[in-house]
């Protein structure tokens, strides 16, 4: 199960009433986009938050995967998902200091000031997904308490109530399941701290180089988007204590230089690294590293 934003506005009572999602294959200049390729990537099951003039207004399931049609214009993308009006839409601005931090660089749904980016569709990272999801909970429950609903909406509220408990728990199971699987692949392919060379597995780690809610799913799953440590040195990496640099040297924030040979580290140690690696280290160093 993927997670996405559809950018609807005008078009969302239309495409709401034909319980579709629609994008154009090309604009007539013959381009394609990002936003509208992502209608490709469409299987059933996925969950759809559908965004409209700063509220998160419905969430719809896809029910049948993207066929291209033939239009006027253009041939269109069109997928079939059964949308979920939400009796108390949710309101982007009100929660957006949250949602920030979690955001990629490229490709975002939302612009820095909170409202909506130009485009159709964006897939979104587990852990946005879970933040929007746990919003739309709380005010699914508080409706639930309230007693003056009508049985009609307090039966539909009911029904989403285990919609959402369901997809969060499935995106749970997911994520980890994806960070398993991930770190005993590069444990097995690395095989040691790169920092102190333990090689004991159950006292490995396999840290992001590149904060997964921050890359495109290309980066997140890339095997080069990480590195292996102990749990120690995971730990001082993942707060942003030690980095690598692209040349492969250790460097080591003045926070605990003071203890930097206790730690077992040594300030422009030479740490193994691959070419196609230098990028993610260059985030890290640049986004996490805490050098004073």
């Amino acid at each position: 199960m993927k997670c996405l934003i559809v950018m609807q506005g005008e078009t969302y009572e239309d495409e709401r009433k034909r319980s579709v999602l629609e994008a154009p294959t090309l604009d007539r200049a013959g381009a394609k986009y990002f936003s509208w390729e992502k209608m490709k990537d469409l299987r059933q099951g996925d969950v759809v938050f559908h965004y409209v003039k700063g509220w998160i207004q419905a969430v719809s399931v896809v029910t049948k995967e993207t066929e291209v049609v033939e239009s006027m214009t253009v041939p269109m993308y069109r997928a079939e998902a059964a949308y979920t009006d939400l009796d108390r839409p949710l309101l982007i601005s009100q929660i957006f200091d949250e949602l920030e931090p979690l955001l990629p660089e490229k490709y975002s749904p939302f612009q820095k000031d909170g409202s909506g980016n130009g485009g159709y569709l964006f897939p979104i990272h587990t852990e946005l997904a879970l933040r929007l999801i746990h919003h739309l909970l709380q005010d699914v429950q508080d409706l639930l308490i309230q007693p003056t609903l009508l049985e009609e909406t307090s039966n539909l509220t009911v029904s989403l109530l285990a919609r959402l408990t369901g997809w969060k728990q499935q995106l749970e199971y997911q994520n980890e399941a994806f960070l398993k699987e991930r770190r005993v692949q590069m444990i097995e392919h690395q095989k040691q701290c790169a920092v102190c060379h333990l090689s004991y597995e159950a006292l490995l780690r396999a840290p992001f180089l590149k904060m997964p809610e921050k890359g495109t799913e290309v980066e997140r799953t890339s095997e080069y988007n990480g590195i292996v440590l102990c749990h120690n040195h995971s730990t001082l990496f993942e707060k942003g204590l030690i980095t690598v640099n692209r040349k492969g040297q250790l460097l080591v924030s003045e926070k605990i230089m003071d203890y930097q040979f206790a730690l077992e580290l040594y300030e422009g140690q030479s740490i193994a690294i691959q070419k196609q690696q230098k990028k993610y280290l260059q985030w890290h160093a640049t986004h996490i590293f805490k050098n004073k």
